[in-house]
């Protein structure tokens, strides 16, 4: 039994532990969370590297064989890219499949919502 200090003196009362399986997915939430932040930061900074509108990316022939940032070629970056944003993807439809039911009730409000303008 633990005791807990409160502002009434002690609680002696026995602190309940939640399930196994709720503390499993509160942890698969948080590993989901902190991986979609640090699979979606290189995605975005790749496909900005590649953006050829911001004329980073070399033109003309041979132009995936130019070395680039750090010594990549045009090519390397696109598979970074590539593989980075598919990790991130199937990160993303875990969380969402996680987080079902708070997804289920976020499109429900928004779609049954009053005083939404049109």
């Amino acid at each position: 039994m633990t005791a807990i200090a409160t502002s009434q003196g002690i609680n002696t009362r026995p602190r309940t532990r939640r399930p196994l399986k709720v503390r499993l997915k509160v942890y698969a939430r948080a590993l989901t969370d902190i991986s979609l932040v640090l699979l979606w930061l290189p995605a975005t900074f790749s496909g900005v590297i590649l953006w050829e509108t911001l004329g980073i990316v070399p033109a003309g022939p041979g132009k995936g064989e130019r070395v680039m940032l750090w010594g990549l070629t045009t090519r390397e970056w696109g598979e970074i890219h590539w593989w980075v944003s598919v990790a991130a993807v199937a990160f993303t439809l875990l969380h969402i499949v996680l987080d079902w039911k708070a997804f289920k009730g976020a499109v429900k409000y928004l779609v049954h919502a009053r005083g939404v303008p049109a």
